[in-house]
């Protein structure tokens, strides 16, 4: 794949001819665990019919003319057709969401579970919708002594208890996958490349096909380095207080049920301060091999403030029937 390369994609699946023949123009989103992938298509539907119906599957490849990279399947959960000029958006998500929600994911529900690693809850409650379960690890051993769910769907439910441990879980294709945020790892488990960015010698915004612009977010020199929580000795009704990192520390609201769990609490916290703290922007040319979750270097090209290793949290790819590519970025520093 060069900058030179013709860009390219494509559609499999329903109404591939249509789409394929009209597209105008397209978007997808790759988030880092807290939405659904999404894939928007806009469709010239002058004198056409044959538009494919929600609820069907499209495969969406994306790339340049001879390297092109297949980025999952989408099911469309929503048609818009515009009267003028003629022409329909399909939106799509990477999660097999249907109409009807025969399994009731998007219902509210209130429940409780009591003395249940977060591995068995994840899956306990993946599976009841159909979804294989992928858990990283590390949540085997991650036991939960009571945790309520309380009017909340099981997407919001999952996706708030992983939050709260840095993780992320997210739903891909018939996949659920929970793993720690910034973990270089696809949900099936296959490990994701570096990709490597470089700035010309020539960063002139006229050439957009090779132009990179960077803005960096640097965290302000009073910002938490520590944090701190309390847990509950069962036995005594003591409290004892732990913590890790140093001043100035944040103050967890939370009593924990055991030391081990008042620490892990607490480095999940440090970890999300950290990532939170510096994050860097990007708009560049468009590569299928930006992934969330993978890690993105910018080589000595870049500022010294710059350069370095940053996980991917979100990547917004786009182009238009002229033959534009383009990739937003949006990654926090890796510090694993």
């Amino acid at each position: 794949m060069g900058l030179n390369d013709k860009p390219k994609v494509r559609v499999s699946g329903a109404g591939e001819s249509v789409i394929n023949a009209r597209l105008t123009s397209w978007e997808r989103i790759d988030a880092a665990g807290f939405q659904s992938d999404q894939l928007t298509l806009r469709i010239n539907t002058a004198g056409q019919s044959g538009i494919p119906k929600e609820g069907a599957v499209l495969i969406w490849h994306e790339g340049y003319e001879g390297n092109m990279v297949e980025k999952g399947q989408f099911t469309i959960t929503r048609i818009v057709p515009t009267l003028f000029p003629p022409s329909v958006t399909i939106i799509a998500t990477a999660a097999p969401f249907q109409i009807d929600d025969k399994t009731g994911f998007k219902e509210r529900r209130t429940r409780t579970f009591e003395n249940i690693s977060l591995a068995d809850l994840f899956r306990q409650v993946v599976t009841q919708h159909n979804f294989s379960p992928r858990v990283a690890t590390e949540f085997e051993s991650l036991m939960l002594d009571h945790i309520d769910q309380i009017d909340e769907t099981d997407s919001a439910f999952l996706t708030r208890i992983a939050k709260e441990r840095d993780a992320i879980a997210k739903p891909v294709n018939n996949l659920y996958v929970l793993a720690r945020r910034g973990q270089v790892k696809t949900v099936t488990g296959k490990a994701i490349p570096p990709v490597v960015v470089g700035v010309s010698s020539q960063n002139d915004p006229s050439k957009t096909n090779q132009f990179i612009n960077c803005q960096l977010d640097q965290p302000s020199r009073g910002k938490l380095s520590g944090v701190k929580a309390n847990w509950t000795n069962n036995n005594t009704g003591e409290e004892h207080p732990v913590s890790v990192g140093t001043k100035p520390f944040k103050k967890l609201r939370q009593a924990y049920e055991s030391e081990q769990a008042a620490l892990t609490a607490c480095k999940d916290e440090l970890t999300k301060i950290q990532r939170r703290g510096t994050s860097v922007t990007l708009d560049l040319p468009g590569n299928p091999k930006l992934v969330a979750e993978g890690i993105l270097t910018l080589n000595d090209t870049f500022p010294p403030e710059m350069k370095g290793n940053w996980s991917i949290d979100k990547v917004t790819a786009r182009g238009d029937c002229r033959g534009g590519y383009r990739c937003g970025v949006v990654g926090k520093l890796s510090i694993s």
